[in-house]
């Protein structure tokens, strides 16, 4: 527990007025949930502000509130007062349950594609070097205490520093962290001490949030200042760049140690990465790869399969050497990693055809994952995939567009179309695309229901076809209107099979 007074001495930009004797012991950003010893912190949000939600706060039994500045509202107990209220959940967390960061080997990872995998790989790495590692990300939370179904990429302040001190209590020794660029705009991460930052690569989404595409750049390199953050005893933590993405050429890496890595494309400045990929071989079951590291060759063989995986492998390679780590056991770990779920996650039909599930849900991602899985298919290529509703409706067309370049068959379907109607999404990607004009076949059909699309594509698909089903992967659910359904593509594809051998 810590006294208010403590946290104004800690925080002289934060104005007490009140009892500075009054102690908290835990942050909280929802008035629900607030009890004694407890601070509400009211944060202008998206879609709501929490300062209409102080008088709940305090009902509830609160013992403080934080509040803006501007805040001219009689408030019944003490109150702290700040400019910007934004980073004061993460900050006020992490000093009440002891900079639990500070005794972690911390890697986050943004970028557009590829957290989710290089997260995971970089989970293996570093519990294969450096003792027990936890995971915070899109699939699930990790924390040595417990595994639980992620509700967001990164969670906000009080919940992300509170399972980072359980990893700490549990002896873990690290955490692989994907850090979105919402969490970055939001200051969740706010004060957090990272050894190692790692940007994979910039492409189009999220632009329903970030107004254009410079101000998601900018979100994006919000992650280097947490490598200039408040260190006790860590030595300067590092970033890890894709010298292939020319996009991250315009960030500010000054004062910063940086390795930037690429996995044989991007040019002159992907040709003077320290670490580069200089032979692949794609297989469908694999990957063998050879770099070059400051003028030493390494060796890889992986069984992650796909071009985009190249760039997640040599990520995470990236990150532990940049780290100190020995090559040897990095590239062992590495060797042994298996598929992330619902990441180019296959299954093998009965009529001798190909599924393949997979998270992608940007026009890159899309493409990436029709090129990886035209290397391996003889027949046709058949893709499934819609759009999430209440979300960047500029990427739509461009998906469109993709599917009608790569796809020789295409069901345009629901993804989680939200509070949109789903037929409106699914003709915005149509539009995109009949208006490409670099077309494989043409055929496409709309099917809003997306079981319905799945299991027509299915049984569309003859030996030696790959139908590639985009855009949920691991995802056990569809948000359509204000409701979750059950709803899990890797499922529906089982059920198929099931069925199909049955009959």
């Amino acid at each position: 527990m810590v006294s208010l007074g403590g946290i104004s001495g800690l925080f002289p930009e934060l104005r007490l007025d009140g009892d500075p004797d009054v102690e908290i012991e835990l942050v909280s950003l929802d008035s629900r949930r607030c009890g004694p010893r407890s601070l509400f912190v009211a944060v202008q949000g998206h879609e709501a502000d929490g300062h209409a939600y102080v008088a709940e706060a305090v009902a509830a039994g609160c013992a403080a509130v934080l509040v803006a500045a501007g805040f001219a509202a009689p408030v019944a107990v003490p109150t702290l007062r700040a400019e910007d209220t934004g980073p004061w959940p993460a900050r006020l967390a992490r000093v009440l349950l002891g900079e639990p960061d500070e005794a972690l080997t911390v890697v986050g990872v943004t970028g557009t594609n590829g957290k989710t995998t290089t997260a995971f790989l970089v989970r293996d790495l570093l519990a294969k070097t450096v003792g027990g590692c936890g995971l915070l990300g899109t699939i699930r939370y990790e924390t040595g205490a417990r595994s639980t179904v992620a509700p967001l990429t990164t969670p906000y302040g009080p919940a992300l520093y509170g399972m980072l001190a359980e990893m700490r209590d549990h002896g873990l020794a690290a955490v692989a962290l994907e850090i979105s660029s919402h969490a970055l705009e939001q200051s969740r991460t706010a004060d957090l001490s990272l050894d190692a930052a790692v940007l994979t690569n910039l492409g189009r989404d999220h632009l329903d949030y970030h107004p254009s595409p410079a101000a998601y750049l900018a979100a994006k390199g919000r992650i280097l200042d947490l490598l200039r953050g408040p260190r006790r005893g860590k030595p300067p933590g590092v970033a890890v760049i894709n010298a292939a993405a020319p996009a991250f050429a315009a960030l500010d890496t000054s004062g910063l140690r940086c390795l930037r890595y690429a996995a044989g494309r991007g040019g002159m400045a992907a040709q003077a990465a320290e670490l580069r990929v200089i032979a692949a071989e794609l297989r469908p079951d694999g990957t063998d790869l050879r770099f070059d590291y400051r003028g030493r060759e390494l060796s890889l063989s992986s069984r992650l399969a796909g071009r985009f995986n190249v760039d997640n492998l040599t990520a995470a390679l990236a990150v532990g050497l940049a780290l100190g780590l020995d090559a040897e056991p990095c590239l062992a770990s590495l060797s042994a990693a298996r598929q992330v779920p619902g990441r180019l996650e296959f299954f093998a039909l009965p009529t001798g055809a190909t599924a393949v599930v997979d998270y992608a849900h940007t026009p890159d991602a899309l493409a990436a994952v029709l090129e990886t899985c035209g290397e391996f298919t003889t027949g046709r290529m058949i893709v499934v995939f819609g759009c999430g509703g209440d979300r960047d409706r500029g990427k739509r067309a461009e998906m469109g567009a993709v599917a009608a370049r790569l796809a020789d068959d295409t069901w345009i379907t629901s993804d989680n179309p939200r509070t949109e109607e789903p037929t409106s999404i699914c003709d915005m990607i149509y539009f995109g695309f009949r208006a490409e004009t670099d077309v494989r076949s043409g055929a496409c059909r709309v099917e809003v229901d997306r079981t319905r699309a799945i299991r027509g594509a299915l049984a569309s698909a003859a030996a030696g076809d790959t139908v590639v089903i985009a855009g949920k992967g691991h995802e056990d659910y569809q948000l359509v209107g204000t409701e979750r359904r059950d709803l899990d593509d890797r499922r529906i594809v089982r059920d198929w099979i099931e069925e199909a051998a049955d009959g």
